[in-house]
C-alpha cells in the first residue's frame, strides 16, 4: 500500500488530507496528515494539456517566419519539414515529448496530429502522457475520414478560413455522428465569423485571441470552452483575452501548442497564464489550476471524473508544498519542476 500525504485539491479548495493506492486503484482519501506516507506535497489531479502538435518537436525553429508562413496548411514551413521526416523520427520525437509531459505531471494531452491517416497512428500507441487524438485532414473524403475516425478520438482541422465551409460542415456532422470530438482553431490570426464557426457544433475552439467580447460570450451561450496558449500565443504577437473570457463565463483550459516554439510544459503554461491575468487585472489565480486539471478533462470526457475517489483509477501527482498559499504557489512557482509523484493508472514516476 503507497501512501501520499498533504493538502488535497477537492471541489472545495485544498484542504489537508492523505491518500492509499495500490495497483493502480485509489483505496483511501481520509482527513488528516499521515506522518508514514511515502511522498508529502501538494495532490492534484492530474493535469490535461489541452492543445498540442507534438510531432512539430522536430521542426526547427526559423524566428524570420510570420504564424502564416510557419504553420499554414498545406505549406507552411512546418508542413514541409514533417512531410519529409522519416517515421521513425517523428515516432522518436512524439515519444519523447510524451514522456516529457508525463515526468512534469500530463497525464492526457490532445493533439491536434497532422498527417491524416498515417499521422494519426504514429501517435496510437504511447508508452507515458497519453493522446487524445484529432486527426487532421487536408480535405473532405468520405472514405478517408471513415477510416480516420476510427483510429482517433476525433478531428481537428485548422480553421474555417483554410477550408469549404460546405465541407467543414460535412466534417463536424460525420465526427459528432460516430460520437466523436470535433474542434477547431479559430480567431487566431484574423477574427472569424462565430456564429459560422457556432454552428458546426464544435467540441472546443482553440486560440479565439481575435475574438471580440460579444464572440466570447455566444461561445460561453452555447456552452463552448475555450482552448488558450498563452506563450504561443504571444510569441506570434497576440495577447489571449483571457480576463475576458472569463468575464463572459466561458469554461477556459489550457495548452502548450505547437512544439517546436514552446515546450509542453503545462505548469510553464499555467504561471505565464497566471502573470498575464494578473496584468489584465484578476487577482485570483484559483481558475488557472481548473484550466490544467478540471476544464481540459472535460472537454475530452464531459463525465469523466476529475477529484480524487475512493476506488477509482489513480491519475493524480503530488507537487511540492512550499508552504504558501497554494493556489499561488502551484501557479506562480512550480513553473519548469518536475512533480514529486505521478500516477496513470498502475504507471507510477517519482521525480524530486
Amino acid at each position: 500500500m503507497n501512501c501520499a500525504s498533504g493538502r488535497i485539491y477537492t471541489e472545495d479548495g485544498f484542504v489537508e488530507g492523505h491518500i492509499c493506492f495500490e495497483n493502480g486503484i485509489v483505496t483511501e482519501v481520509c482527513e488528516g496528515l499521515s506522518e508514514n506516507a511515502d511522498v508529502k506535497g501538494l495532490i492534484i489531479p492530474a493535469f490535461t494539456n489541452a492543445h498540442t502538435h507534438v510531432a512539430d518537436y522536430i521542426v526547427p525553429v526559423d524566428l524570420s517566419l510570420s504564424l502564416e508562413d510557419l504553420v499554414a496548411p498545406p505549406n507552411g514551413f512546418k508542413y514541409q519539414m514533417l512531410n519529409k521526416t522519416p517515421e521513425n523520427v517523428l515516432r522518436c520525437g512524439i515519444e519523447k515529448v510524451s514522456e516529457y509531459m508525463f515526468k512534469r505531471g500530463v497525464t492526457s494531452f490532445i493533439d491536434f496530429r497532422e498527417g491524416s491517416i498515417s499521422g494519426a497512428k504514429i501517435l496510437s500507441h504511447l508508452t507515458w502522457a497519453q493522446p487524445i487524438i484529432m486527426g487532421k485532414p487536408v480535405t473532405f473524403d468520405a472514405e478517408e475520414l471513415s477510416v480516420l475516425l476510427d483510429i482517433s478520438d476525433g478531428v481537428g482541422p485548422s480553421s474555417i478560413s483554410d477550408w469549404e465551409y460546405e465541407d467543414l460542415m460535412n466534417l463536424s456532422k460525420l465526427a459528432r455522428s460516430k460520437g466523436k470530438l470535433f474542434g477547431i482553431h479559430c480567431s487566431e490570426r484574423i477574427r472569424e465569423d462565430i456564429g459560422a464557426v457556432l454552428d458546426l457544433k464544435p467540441s472546443f475552439l482553440v486560440h479565439m485571441t481575435k475574438a471580440t467580447k460579444e464572440d466570447l460570450k455566444a461561445c460561453a451561450d452555447e456552452n463552448v470552452p475555450i482552448v488558450a496558449c498563452p506563450r504561443s500565443n504571444m510569441f506570434f504577437g497576440s495577447e489571449p483575452p483571457l480576463k475576458e473570457m472569463l468575464d463572459q463565463g466561458v469554461s477556459v483550459a489550457l495548452g502548450t501548442d505547437n512544439a517546436m516554439i514552446c515546450m509542453p510544459d503545462i505548469l510553464c503554461e499555467a504561471e505565464f497564464a497566471g502573470r498575464l491575468l494578473r496584468r489584465q487585472g484578476v487577482s485570483d489565480l484559483d481558475e488557472v489550476v481548473r484550466m490544467i486539471t478540471c476544464n481540459g478533462r472535460k472537454i475530452i470526457n464531459h463525465k469523466q471524473k476529475i477529484w480524487i475517489k475512493p476506488r477509482d483509477l489513480c491519475n493524480f501527482v503530488v507537487i511540492e508544498d512550499k508552504g504558501g498559499d497554494p493556489i499561488t504557489d502551484l501557479v506562480l512557482r512550480n513553473a519548469g519542476t518536475s512533480p514529486l509523484l505521478v500516477c496513470l493508472d498502475n504507471k507510477v514516476w517519482r521525480g524530486g
